[in-house]
């Protein structure tokens, strides 16, 4: 499975395993709160240095007018960020960048440039941080550019003041960031963990019902299928057998999903082989895209397919999954008799394309290799390598 970008924004109810949805806001609430906290306090730090230097203002009716202004939008914004409304954040750094730059109309600019304290004073970091737990390290990266921006336009300086300003914003977005990335993706894991336990219930359940029903129906009739007389009612309810055991012990694979939905590619294979099939697979899952799976599927089925037309029924399959860092190699060797050397292109010539078509043209499609060893008397052997991502990934 590929790895999410730490900036991706993740919505108020993400996806985790189909038809599980991840409650994000509820994940990050405690550092909603945090910041509902911190900008109520920094709101009170601005409000004490106004009141402190409103007799040094240029226009002080306005300075206040300014301050009762953060005060409004910090009551506005708390109630948002605590109802889930972090699509406001971009709205809440452009008040926030006015608010900062309204110092040049409030004080007087030289004094401002001397080293005077701009009306927002560290209010202002609170914006950043909301981009931050809304979207993530990215653009809170640029936010924190934007921010230092307004200040470096309300002050015209770049002094040790602004430098320092600007790495703590950068420290303090970055922070935020990785933990609200951090929050979100343990509460994607939970939920998935918990959609699993519930899947495993639910299939240990018709399991049973199953077992109890329609898998000793098939029993029975396998047992039985001699005395009938009728060895292709056997065959076809032992295949059935095993292939339904397969999926009640596996679980449901998934193919009918979106195609970049990740799909066990072991467990897909090992629904779709014939009961005779000898599967390995490795312990852990070999996840790949659905389309990808889809397209695999469908080639290991018409290899499977031509060893029962030209080996026999009765013949051995064997079928490997390998599982490599950029492809997955699927071995698919049967014991028959072979193929000739120019049978192959008999077949094309002849209008048959099963080789031609639904194996090596598919896993080219797919940016893969398929290789075929064969020889009279030596069995078919076919082993694809197809690239994880998949050229197209679809059916």
């Amino acid at each position: 499975m590929s790895t999410p970008d730490p900036s991706d924004v993740a919505s108020p109810a993400r996806r985790g395993r189909r038809g599980a949805t991840v409650d994000v806001h509820a994940a990050l609430l405690p550092l909603w709160r945090g910041l509902v906290v911190f900008r109520v306090v920094a709101l009170v730090y601005a409000a004490v240095n106004v009141v402190r230097d409103v007799g040094l203002y240029a226009r002080p009716a306005l300075g206040i007018a300014v301050l009762a202004l953060m005060a409004v939008w910090t009551l506005v914004t708390s109630v948002a960020y605590l109802r889930g409304a972090d699509r406001l954040a971009p709205v809440d750094l452009g008040v926030t960048v006015l608010a900062t730059t309204s110092t040049l109309l409030v004080a007087d600019p030289a004094r401002i440039a001397a080293g005077g304290a701009v009306i927002t004073t560290v209010w202002s970091a609170g914006a950043v941080l909301a981009i931050a737990l809304a979207f993530g390290i990215r653009p809170a990266i640029g936010a924190v550019a934007v921010s230092v921006g307004a200040l470096w336009v309300t002050r015209r300086a770049l002094d040790a003041a602004l430098l320092s300003d600007a790495q703590l914003l950068l420290v303090a977005g970055v922070a935020v960031g990785f933990a609200s990335v951090a929050m979100r993706r343990s509460a994607q894991r939970l939920q998935e963990a918990i959609a699993t336990e519930a899947a495993a219930a639910e299939r240990d359940r018709l399991a049973r019902d199953i077992h109890d029903g329609v898998l000793q129906i098939l029993a029975l009739v396998r047992r039985r299928g001699p005395e009938l007389g009728d060895p292709e009612l056997v065959g076809a309810a032992a295949e059935q057998e095993v292939s339904l055991r397969r999926l009640i012990t596996r679980g449901p694979i998934g193919l009918d999903g979106p195609d970049d939905e990740p799909v066990d590619l072991g467990a897909a294979l090992g629904a779709v082989l014939p009961a005779r099939a000898v599967l390995a697979v490795p312990p852990d899952p070999v996840c790949v895209p659905g389309g990808l799976a889809r397209s695999v599927v469908a080639v290991v089925r018409e290899a499977a397919a031509n060893a029962d037309a030209h080996a026999g029924p009765d013949a051995g399959l064997w079928v490997l999954l390998e599982d490599d860092p950029d492809a997955v190699t699927i071995s698919v060797r049967d014991d028959g008799p072979g193929i000739p050397s120019a049978r192959l292109e008999e077949a094309v010539a002849e209008g048959h394309l099963g080789v031609a078509s639904s194996i090596r043209g598919r896993v080219t499609e797919l940016g893969g290799t398929a290789e075929l060893t064969t020889a009279p008397g030596d069995g078919v052997e076919w082993e694809l390598r197809v690239p994880r991502c998949g050229r197209r990934g679809t059916r």
